[in-house]
């Protein structure tokens, strides 16, 4: 077997805060101070992200909620538990692709058939973690990787300890599955545990060693600071040197120098599934080298820790820019809604001021009342209450309903394009096609003209009430309410429309153009008037308003109130400043 020269994390001087005390170390309470520090940094990080969600179909949000869990099952599996106790084993994830022949290069480095291995696809479907009995404890109850669980079975997906007497204290192999799984759950375990690693043992093969998912999981190492050795696996003797020396280069290329590589011949297995004792040697003297004190595992741990810490603040940043990107897209969304529902506003208010209510069918309505002295007769009652008729229908009722189903169509029609712009602006743009649901859906309930006549029969009640206590006394009340309010109607609905008064009242009476003059020059009338126009464009207002919150609570459903982006930024600048004081003062533990 040939290898690259190992290099050994650990052949540094002791860092300070530590204090040697024979064979063993131990920690000074300073220490330990800092640590509780960078421990209180990682669980506010912690905190931060279990609060943020990116609901939006942003750009990049998919990518976002993904890198938001893988980092929590981080902190918890590994960057938490570690950072608290670096006198932990350590964790070497065996990781790698599909035939790699991981699993045997585990039972090989301990001398048993502790994990499956064989020729079906895919082989280890649980994680298994194989320990020296005197290790045990610390993974069946101490936090490290235990968002993973320990059980007894090997069950996909959950972790299974087993005990190897020829395996080194202080070091765990962790099976891990393959990184480029046929099964999705198993490829995200694998990512999920190679995360969680101290130290990653890369199997590879000599058909497979340029593969390029490979080179993606050794990248992401590199970028984070994880140590890294690498075993090339399966090499036909004749092109071991050549393979090796490919490799070699490649990993220097990709800011992998001081990686060791380790070359494993094609051989065959003995009746356990076990190969060659001294083609596995090297991996398991450089195991043993790297486990053989605490401070060498500490010095692992240590850099490992920090390089991943490293990769995690700026991973939050990231995180928080989604939920910045996330909040800037709500808001677009709701501001195209208000935009189009305040142009709607305006444009009905600019009809009712123009007079549109008093065209087509209320304009004739208006033009027959005139005709056949209706408007005459209501003046007159609006003048002098006392000449109502009890027994009489109040006049310009018929008008009245007219004006009204005018000015509920004029709401309903400048309603019309606000939605069609929005459906037009959202359609375009991911997160609000997400938000008007299926792709080919562009409608919304069609309940615009229930709501808009209830906004005119609501100001026609508003009306009628303020008409009767405008009245002078009782008997007034009592007998021209109706007249009252169906003249004031008139008057706000159709000021601006100058044919309201053509045609001819009653023989001798003038024209009722004239008459209505003289009625609008009532001070009380004058003042009704005035008051009625402004509660009705007031009532369109808020009309729009509130047919723009169907919109809006869309919106406001997938935002995440307060801003999850500065609580991020704020908690990774946290850790950063922990991890630094760290680091200067040689103190992550």
């Amino acid at each position: 077997m040939a290898s690259r020269t190992a290099f050994f994390p650990g052949n540094e001087p002791e860092p300070p805060g530590v204090v040697r005390d024979g064979t063993s170390t131990r920690t000074d309470p300073d220490r330990r101070g800092h640590a509780a520090d960078l421990s209180a940094a990682l669980r506010s990080l912690r905190d931060a992200l279990r609060a943020a969600r990116f609901p939006l179909e942003t750009d990049g949000a998919s990518a976002a909620r993904h890198a938001a869990a893988a980092l929590l099952a981080q902190l918890d599996e590994y960057l938490m538990p570690r950072a608290a106790r670096l006198d932990a084993p350590l964790v070497a994830v065996v990781g790698g692709s599909t035939g790699a022949g991981k699993s045997t290069l585990v039972n090989s480095l301990v001398r048993a058939p502790v994990s499956r291995a064989g020729v079906l696809r895919p082989t280890t479907r649980g994680p298994v973690l194989v320990c020296h009995p005197a290790d045990g404890t610390w993974f069946g109850g101490h936090p490290l990787l235990s968002g993973l669980g320990q059980h007894g079975s090997a069950d996909e997906g959950e972790l299974r300890v087993v005990s190897a007497p020829l395996l080194q204290p202080g070091l765990a192999l962790l099976d891990a599955p393959d990184i480029d799984s046929v099964v999705a759950r198993n490829r995200e375990l694998a990512h999920e545990l190679l995360a969680a690693a101290d130290l990653w043992l890369f199997v590879t093969t000599a058909a497979r060693y340029a593969d390029a998912v490979p080179w993606r999981v050794l990248r992401s190492a590199r970028d984070r600071g994880t140590v890294v050795a690498v075993v090339l696996d399966r090499v036909p003797p004749p092109v071991r040197d050549e393979v090796a020396a490919d490799l070699s280069r490649l990993l220097s290329e990709q800011g992998l120098p001081a990686a060791p590589l380790f070359v494993v011949d094609e051989s065959t297995v003995d009746g356990q599934g076990l190969l060659p004792e001294d083609q596995v040697a090297p991996v398991a003297a450089y195991l043993t080298e790297v486990a053989s004190s605490e401070l060498r595992r500490r010095a692992v741990g240590r850099r490992t820790l920090l390089g991943a810490i490293t990769a995690a603040t700026a991973t939050a940043d990231e995180l928080a820019f989604a939920a910045m990107q996330q909040g800037a897209v709500a808001d677009a969304l709701a501001a195209t809604v208000r935009e189009a529902y305040h142009r709607a506003s305006q444009t009905a208010a600019e009809q009712i001021a123009l007079g549109a209510a008093m065209r087509g069918a209320a304009y004739a309505r208006w033009r027959a009342s005139v005709a056949s002295g209706e408007v005459a007769r209501v003046l007159r009652v609006v003048q002098d209450p006392a000449k109502a008729r009890p027994s009489q229908a109040p006049p310009g009722r018929a008008l009245q309903g007219a004006i009204a189903t005018a000015l509920a169509a004029l709401l309903v029609e400048a309603e019309a394009p606000a939605e069609e712009a929005i459906v037009d602006r959202w359609s375009a743009d991911p997160a609000g096609r997400s938000l008007l649901g299926a792709p080919d859906d562009d409608t919304v309930p069609d309940d615009h003209a229930t709501a808009a006549r209830e906004v005119v029969r609501d100001w026609q009640a508003w009306l009628r009430n303020e008409a009767r206590l405008a009245a002078p006394n009782v008997r007034t009340r009592t007998r021209g309410t109706t007249t009252a309010a169906t003249v004031v109607l008139a008057t706000v609905a159709a000021a601006a429309t100058p044919e309201m008064g053509s045609g001819e009242g009653e023989p001798g009476r003038g024209s009722a153009a004239d008459a209505l003059r003289r009625v609008l020059t009532d001070p009380t009338i004058a003042r009704l008037a005035g008051r009625a126009r402004d509660d009705l464009l007031d009532r369109v207002r808020q009309h729009f308003a509130a047919r723009s919150l169907r919109w809006l609570r869309r919106v406001d459903a997938q935002r995440v109130e307060p801003s999850p982006a500065p609580r991020l930024r704020q908690a990774a600048a946290d850790v950063g400043v922990a991890r630094q004081l760290a680091l200067v003062l040689g103190k992550a533990a």
